[in-house]
Protein backbone atom coordinates (compact mmCIF):
# COMPACT_ATOMS: atom_id res chain seq x y z
CA UNK A 1 0.00 0.00 0.00
CA UNK A 2 1.60 3.22 -1.14
CA UNK A 3 1.24 6.51 0.68
CA UNK A 4 3.21 9.67 1.11
CA UNK A 5 3.42 12.42 3.66
CA UNK A 6 1.39 15.53 3.16
CA UNK A 7 3.39 18.39 1.60
CA UNK A 8 5.80 20.01 3.99
CA UNK A 9 5.04 23.70 4.12
CA UNK A 10 4.39 26.33 6.79
CA UNK A 11 1.01 25.54 8.30
CA UNK A 12 -1.50 28.32 7.72
CA UNK A 13 -3.70 29.50 10.52
CA UNK A 14 -6.69 27.16 10.54
CA UNK A 15 -10.00 29.06 10.34
CA UNK A 16 -12.18 28.62 13.40
CA UNK A 17 -14.92 26.91 11.43
CA UNK A 18 -12.49 24.10 10.62
CA UNK A 19 -10.90 23.87 14.07
CA UNK A 20 -14.15 23.83 16.02
CA UNK A 21 -16.69 22.38 13.63
CA UNK A 22 -14.93 20.44 10.93
CA UNK A 23 -16.07 17.04 12.15
CA UNK A 24 -19.03 18.18 14.23
CA UNK A 25 -22.13 19.99 13.08
CA UNK A 26 -21.68 22.85 15.52
CA UNK A 27 -24.41 24.84 17.15
CA UNK A 28 -23.33 28.21 15.85
CA UNK A 29 -24.28 30.34 12.90
CA UNK A 30 -21.95 28.89 10.28
CA UNK A 31 -23.66 25.48 10.49
CA UNK A 32 -27.14 26.97 10.38
CA UNK A 33 -26.17 29.21 7.45
CA UNK A 34 -24.66 26.28 5.57
CA UNK A 35 -27.81 24.27 6.06
CA UNK A 36 -29.88 27.18 4.76
CA UNK A 37 -27.66 27.44 1.68
CA UNK A 38 -28.20 23.75 0.97
CA UNK A 39 -31.95 24.26 1.22
CA UNK A 40 -31.79 27.25 -1.15
CA UNK A 41 -29.84 25.11 -3.60
CA UNK A 42 -32.62 22.52 -3.56
CA UNK A 43 -35.38 25.12 -3.92
CA UNK A 44 -33.57 26.66 -6.90
CA UNK A 45 -33.50 23.30 -8.65
CA UNK A 46 -29.71 22.96 -8.56
CA UNK A 47 -28.82 19.26 -8.98
CA UNK A 48 -26.39 17.70 -6.53
CA UNK A 49 -23.15 16.60 -8.18
CA UNK A 50 -22.40 12.93 -7.63
CA UNK A 51 -18.65 13.64 -7.80
CA UNK A 52 -17.06 17.04 -7.18
CA UNK A 53 -14.04 18.82 -5.65
CA UNK A 54 -14.31 20.49 -2.24
CA UNK A 55 -12.97 23.96 -1.49
CA UNK A 56 -12.79 26.00 1.70
CA UNK A 57 -15.92 27.84 0.55
CA UNK A 58 -17.96 24.67 -0.12
CA UNK A 59 -16.70 22.72 2.89
CA UNK A 60 -19.73 23.31 5.14
CA UNK A 61 -22.53 23.07 2.58
CA UNK A 62 -21.23 20.36 0.25
CA UNK A 63 -19.38 18.14 2.70
CA UNK A 64 -20.57 18.50 6.28
CA UNK A 65 -24.22 19.35 5.57
CA UNK A 66 -24.35 16.99 2.58
CA UNK A 67 -23.30 14.10 4.85
CA UNK A 68 -26.44 14.61 6.93
CA UNK A 69 -28.40 13.59 3.81
CA UNK A 70 -26.34 10.75 2.31
CA UNK A 71 -22.94 9.21 3.06
CA UNK A 72 -20.07 11.21 1.60
CA UNK A 73 -16.93 9.41 0.48
CA UNK A 74 -14.14 11.95 0.81
CA UNK A 75 -10.67 11.46 -0.66
CA UNK A 76 -7.91 13.79 0.48
CA UNK A 77 -5.22 13.43 -2.12
CA UNK A 78 -2.49 15.00 -4.20
CA UNK A 79 -1.36 14.57 -7.78
CA UNK A 80 2.11 14.05 -6.35
CA UNK A 81 1.00 10.89 -4.50
CA UNK A 82 1.36 7.79 -6.71
CA UNK A 83 -2.04 6.33 -7.53
CA UNK A 84 -4.03 9.12 -5.87
CA UNK A 85 -5.53 10.55 -9.06
CA UNK A 86 -6.35 7.08 -10.40
CA UNK A 87 -8.20 6.10 -7.21
CA UNK A 88 -10.15 9.37 -7.27
CA UNK A 89 -11.20 8.60 -10.86
CA UNK A 90 -12.35 5.14 -9.77
CA UNK A 91 -14.47 6.57 -6.95
CA UNK A 92 -15.93 9.21 -9.28
CA UNK A 93 -16.84 6.54 -11.84
CA UNK A 94 -18.58 4.47 -9.15
CA UNK A 95 -20.53 7.51 -7.98
CA UNK A 96 -21.59 8.42 -11.52
CA UNK A 97 -22.87 4.89 -12.11
CA UNK A 98 -25.82 5.86 -9.92
CA UNK A 99 -27.08 8.01 -12.81
CA UNK A 100 -27.97 4.76 -14.58
CA UNK A 101 -30.10 3.59 -11.66
CA UNK A 102 -33.80 4.29 -11.24
CA UNK A 103 -33.40 4.39 -7.45
CA UNK A 104 -32.35 7.30 -5.24
CA UNK A 105 -28.76 8.50 -4.97
CA UNK A 106 -27.20 6.53 -2.09
CA UNK A 107 -23.87 8.36 -1.73
CA UNK A 108 -21.68 11.06 -3.26
CA UNK A 109 -17.95 11.40 -3.82
CA UNK A 110 -15.95 14.48 -2.87
CA UNK A 111 -12.26 15.18 -3.51
CA UNK A 112 -9.93 17.49 -1.61
CA UNK A 113 -6.62 18.55 -3.16
CA UNK A 114 -4.45 18.91 -0.05
CA UNK A 115 -2.00 21.11 -1.95
CA UNK A 116 -4.75 23.62 -2.75
CA UNK A 117 -6.67 23.51 0.57
CA UNK A 118 -4.32 22.16 3.25
CA UNK A 119 -6.56 23.52 6.03
CA UNK A 120 -9.15 20.81 5.34
CA UNK A 121 -6.50 18.11 5.68
CA UNK A 122 -5.40 19.73 8.94
CA UNK A 123 -8.98 19.81 10.21
CA UNK A 124 -9.24 16.04 9.78
CA UNK A 125 -5.75 15.39 11.16
CA UNK A 126 -4.58 13.73 7.93
CA UNK A 127 -1.00 12.42 8.13
CA UNK A 128 -0.61 10.89 4.66
CA UNK A 129 -2.24 11.01 1.25
CA UNK A 130 -4.29 9.63 -0.22
CA UNK A 131 -6.60 9.15 2.75
CA UNK A 132 -10.26 8.24 2.27
CA UNK A 133 -12.94 9.05 4.84
CA UNK A 134 -16.59 8.03 4.91
CA UNK A 135 -18.71 10.79 6.48
CA UNK A 136 -22.22 10.37 7.83
CA UNK A 137 -24.30 12.77 9.94
CA UNK A 138 -21.46 15.29 9.80
CA UNK A 139 -18.86 12.96 11.31
CA UNK A 140 -16.19 10.51 10.13
CA UNK A 141 -17.52 6.95 10.15
CA UNK A 142 -14.52 4.98 8.89
CA UNK A 143 -11.37 5.56 6.83
CA UNK A 144 -8.34 4.04 5.16
CA UNK A 145 -4.94 5.28 3.99
CA UNK A 146 -3.13 4.54 0.76
CA UNK A 147 -4.24 3.34 -2.66
CA UNK A 148 -6.60 0.35 -2.78
CA UNK A 149 -7.62 -1.82 -5.78
CA UNK A 150 -11.07 -1.47 -7.33
CA UNK A 151 -12.54 -4.53 -5.58
CA UNK A 152 -11.51 -3.09 -2.21
CA UNK A 153 -13.26 0.19 -3.04
CA UNK A 154 -16.45 -1.75 -3.78
CA UNK A 155 -16.24 -3.57 -0.44
CA UNK A 156 -15.56 -0.30 1.38
CA UNK A 157 -18.62 1.29 -0.20
CA UNK A 158 -20.81 -1.71 0.60
CA UNK A 159 -19.76 -1.59 4.25
CA UNK A 160 -20.50 2.16 4.49
CA UNK A 161 -23.92 1.80 2.87
CA UNK A 162 -24.83 -1.10 5.16
CA UNK A 163 -23.76 0.86 8.24
CA UNK A 164 -25.85 3.88 7.27
CA UNK A 165 -28.89 2.13 5.79
CA UNK A 166 -32.09 3.78 7.00
CA UNK A 167 -30.23 6.29 9.18
CA UNK A 168 -30.02 9.26 6.77
CA UNK A 169 -32.95 10.94 4.98
CA UNK A 170 -31.42 11.02 1.49
CA UNK A 171 -31.06 13.95 -0.88
CA UNK A 172 -34.19 16.15 -0.94
CA UNK A 173 -36.17 16.23 -4.15
CA UNK A 174 -34.74 18.89 -6.47
CA UNK A 175 -36.98 21.94 -6.69
CA UNK A 176 -39.16 20.93 -3.72
CA UNK A 177 -39.17 24.34 -2.08
CA UNK A 178 -41.88 23.42 0.41
CA UNK A 179 -39.83 20.52 1.76
CA UNK A 180 -36.72 22.70 2.01
CA UNK A 181 -38.61 25.39 3.94
CA UNK A 182 -40.03 22.81 6.36
CA UNK A 183 -36.52 22.12 7.63
CA UNK A 184 -35.77 25.79 8.28
CA UNK A 185 -36.31 25.79 12.05
CA UNK A 186 -35.84 29.28 13.57
CA UNK A 187 -34.89 27.68 16.88
CA UNK A 188 -31.43 26.90 15.46
CA UNK A 189 -30.87 30.58 14.78
CA UNK A 190 -32.23 31.55 18.20
CA UNK A 191 -29.93 29.01 19.88
CA UNK A 192 -26.92 30.28 17.93
CA UNK A 193 -27.75 33.83 19.04
CA UNK A 194 -28.03 32.63 22.64
CA UNK A 195 -24.56 31.09 22.37
CA UNK A 196 -23.19 34.32 20.91
CA UNK A 197 -24.42 36.26 23.94
CA UNK A 198 -23.17 33.59 26.36
CA UNK A 199 -26.60 32.26 27.38
CA UNK A 200 -25.74 28.56 27.12
CA UNK A 201 -28.64 27.44 29.34
CA UNK A 202 -31.13 29.04 26.94
CA UNK A 203 -29.34 27.47 23.95
CA UNK A 204 -29.50 24.00 25.51
CA UNK A 205 -33.21 24.45 26.22
CA UNK A 206 -33.86 25.41 22.58
CA UNK A 207 -31.98 22.38 21.30
CA UNK A 208 -33.88 20.17 23.76
CA UNK A 209 -37.15 21.45 22.32
CA UNK A 210 -36.03 20.51 18.81
CA UNK A 211 -34.87 17.04 19.88
CA UNK A 212 -38.13 16.35 21.74
CA UNK A 213 -40.39 17.33 18.83
CA UNK A 214 -41.84 14.25 17.12
CA UNK A 215 -41.68 13.77 13.38
CA UNK A 216 -38.60 15.85 12.60
CA UNK A 217 -36.16 14.55 9.94
CA UNK A 218 -33.26 12.50 11.28
CA UNK A 219 -30.65 15.01 10.05
CA UNK A 220 -32.34 17.87 11.93
CA UNK A 221 -32.41 15.86 15.17
CA UNK A 222 -28.76 14.79 14.68
CA UNK A 223 -27.72 18.42 14.15
CA UNK A 224 -29.61 19.51 17.27
CA UNK A 225 -28.02 16.77 19.41
CA UNK A 226 -24.49 17.66 18.36
CA UNK A 227 -25.21 21.38 18.72
CA UNK A 228 -26.61 20.78 22.21
CA UNK A 229 -23.43 18.96 23.19
CA UNK A 230 -21.38 21.90 21.94
CA UNK A 231 -23.51 24.33 23.95
CA UNK A 232 -23.07 22.27 27.12
CA UNK A 233 -19.30 22.16 26.66
CA UNK A 234 -19.11 25.88 25.89
CA UNK A 235 -21.06 26.53 29.08
CA UNK A 236 -18.54 24.55 31.10
CA UNK A 237 -15.72 26.44 29.48
CA UNK A 238 -17.33 29.81 30.25
CA UNK A 239 -17.71 28.82 33.89
CA UNK A 240 -14.05 27.75 34.10
CA UNK A 241 -14.95 24.08 34.58
CA UNK A 242 -13.65 22.74 31.25
CA UNK A 243 -10.71 20.34 31.27
CA UNK A 244 -8.47 18.94 28.55
CA UNK A 245 -11.12 16.42 27.46
CA UNK A 246 -13.77 19.14 27.11
CA UNK A 247 -11.39 21.21 25.01
CA UNK A 248 -10.72 18.24 22.71
CA UNK A 249 -14.45 17.77 22.25
CA UNK A 250 -14.97 21.44 21.43
CA UNK A 251 -12.26 21.17 18.78
CA UNK A 252 -14.03 18.21 17.19
CA UNK A 253 -11.40 15.71 18.45
CA UNK A 254 -13.97 13.32 19.91
CA UNK A 255 -12.15 10.05 19.19
CA UNK A 256 -9.01 11.43 20.84
CA UNK A 257 -11.01 12.67 23.85
CA UNK A 258 -12.64 9.27 24.37
CA UNK A 259 -9.23 7.57 23.91
CA UNK A 260 -7.79 9.68 26.74
CA UNK A 261 -10.59 8.72 29.13
CA UNK A 262 -10.52 5.03 28.18
CA UNK A 263 -6.75 4.95 28.79
CA UNK A 264 -7.36 6.53 32.19
CA UNK A 265 -10.06 3.97 32.89
CA UNK A 266 -7.68 1.11 32.23
CA UNK A 267 -5.04 2.57 34.54
CA UNK A 268 -7.35 3.64 37.41
CA UNK A 269 -8.83 1.67 40.28
CA UNK A 270 -11.41 2.12 43.01
CA UNK A 271 -13.16 5.49 43.21
CA UNK A 272 -10.95 6.99 40.50
CA UNK A 273 -12.05 4.26 38.11
CA UNK A 274 -15.71 4.85 38.96
CA UNK A 275 -15.27 8.59 38.35
CA UNK A 276 -13.75 8.06 34.90
CA UNK A 277 -16.51 5.60 33.98
CA UNK A 278 -19.16 8.10 35.10
CA UNK A 279 -17.50 10.82 33.01
CA UNK A 280 -17.54 8.63 29.91
CA UNK A 281 -21.22 7.78 30.37
CA UNK A 282 -22.03 11.47 30.84
CA UNK A 283 -20.25 12.37 27.59
CA UNK A 284 -21.91 9.50 25.72
CA UNK A 285 -25.28 10.89 26.73
CA UNK A 286 -24.42 14.26 25.17
CA UNK A 287 -24.13 12.76 21.70
CA UNK A 288 -26.67 9.92 21.73
CA UNK A 289 -26.48 6.14 21.72
CA UNK A 290 -26.71 5.81 17.92
CA UNK A 291 -23.63 7.97 17.26
CA UNK A 292 -20.96 5.76 15.55
CA UNK A 293 -18.14 7.33 17.58
CA UNK A 294 -20.08 6.69 20.80
CA UNK A 295 -20.80 3.08 19.82
CA UNK A 296 -17.10 2.46 19.19
CA UNK A 297 -16.08 4.16 22.46
CA UNK A 298 -18.68 2.21 24.46
CA UNK A 299 -17.26 -1.03 23.09
CA UNK A 300 -13.74 -0.04 24.03
CA UNK A 301 -14.89 1.11 27.46
CA UNK A 302 -16.47 -2.30 28.08
CA UNK A 303 -13.19 -3.98 27.12
CA UNK A 304 -11.26 -1.73 29.50
CA UNK A 305 -13.68 -2.51 32.32
CA UNK A 306 -13.73 -6.28 31.86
Amino acid sequence: MESMSTPQRPAPQTPSRFAARAVDLGAVKEAADARARAQEEVAAGTPVALAAPVTAETFESDLVVRSTQVPVILQLGSSRAPGSDEMAQSFAALALQQEQSTGPVEWVFRLVDVDAVPEIAQAFGIQSVPTVLALAAGRPLTSFEGVQPAEQLDRFLDAVLQATAGKLPGLPATGDAEEADADDDPRFTAAAEAIDRGDFVDAVALYDSIIAEPGLPADVVAEAKTARATAVLLGRSAEGDADDVDRMLLEGRRVEAFDVLIDRLGAASGEDRDAVRARLIELFSLYGAADPVVIDARTRMASALF
